[in-house]
């Protein structure tokens, strides 16, 4: 019987692909038979984690290639659609992860130029991205498009306003793409992760402090893998999540939705008496 999470044959791209929750999907995909195509800035690092994923998981075979794009740029964008086809035929997964975020801080003093490559970048040109490989996945039969949102696109978060309406943004678009590649058989689906292990937190995951404080507010009581976000990107990617569009996945260990482990261990209310009824 097939798995239900068999990649074997499928080309999937893979945006911010060299570090972080890029190199963790790019990786897992690989694992579960796709070819992928492994695109960040730097086309020298591209390049050594293609090879480090054809080692792994080709059995001597080249199954991943070094496309640079820079999600800033229109013209790397269409670049990288067409020479991801040439490489391998063609491309049924896209894996939108690659993001910007140049400025934190109070919204206020958020500079212009900023807040519009925020939403560009984020937003504007993500889009650009999945209209660029849309013939290609058509042609195929359909595909899968999964956009890495994040957790701050459905909470408010006044130190990235930006990002955070950028992010919002990306939740929305796969929304309206899925509505409007259905025809195509092309699913288009949003995963927001929580506070992830990356290279963008490295600097927190090294403050002890804060990261026992991060740990102690999440109900699960730690913080994300790079795996975890991979995990949710092979379920809509493959047959597993077949029926599956439309969608945001929150991948955040229940932040954002549950009570922390404090408030959970509280047994009254402040004000409320227990077990009196209160109409």
């Amino acid at each position: 019987m097939m798995s239900l999470f068999d990649l074997t044959d499928k080309v999937a791209i893979v945006t911010g692909g060299t570090k972080g929750i890029g190199y963790g999907v790019a990786h897992q995909l690989a694992a579960h038979g796709a070819k992928v195509i492994v695109s960040s800035r730097e086309q020298s690092l591209c390049d050594s984690i293609a090879k480090e994923i054809s080692d792994k998981y080709g059995k001597g075979q080249v199954i991943a290639k070094g496309i640079s794009c820079n999600i800033d740029k229109l013209d790397d964008i269409e670049r990288l659609a067409q020479e991801s086809v040439a490489a391998f035929g063609g491309v049924d997964i896209l894996v939108c992860n690659a993001a910007v975020l140049p400025f934190m801080g109070a919204s206020s003093n958020t500079p212009p130029d900023l807040f519009d490559r925020i939403l560009t970048s984020n937003t504007h040109h993500n889009f650009r991205l999945c209209q660029a490989v849309r013939p290609s996945m058509a042609k195929r039969g359909g595909g899968s498009i999964v956009l890495i949102g994040s957790i701050a696109g459905h909470t408010a978060s006044p130190g990235t306003m930006a990002y955070s309406i950028a992010k919002a943004g990306v939740a929305h678009m796969a929304r309206c793409l899925a509505d409007e590649f259905a025809a195509e058989k092309i699913r288009v689906n949003c995963v927001s992760p929580g506070f992830i292990r990356s290279f963008s937190s490295q600097a927190v995951v090294d403050n002890k402090d804060a990261l026992q404080t991060i740990e102690a507010g999440n109900p699960l009581g730690r913080i994300g893998q790079p795996e975890d976000i991979a995990g949710a990107v092979v379920f809509l990617s493959s047959p597993a999540g077949s029926y599956v569009t439309g969608g945001s996945i929150l991948v955040d260990g229940g932040a954002s939705a549950l009570s922390s482990p404090a408030r959970r261990g509280a047994r009254e209310i402040p004000g409320m008496e227990s077990g009196k009824t209160y109409n």
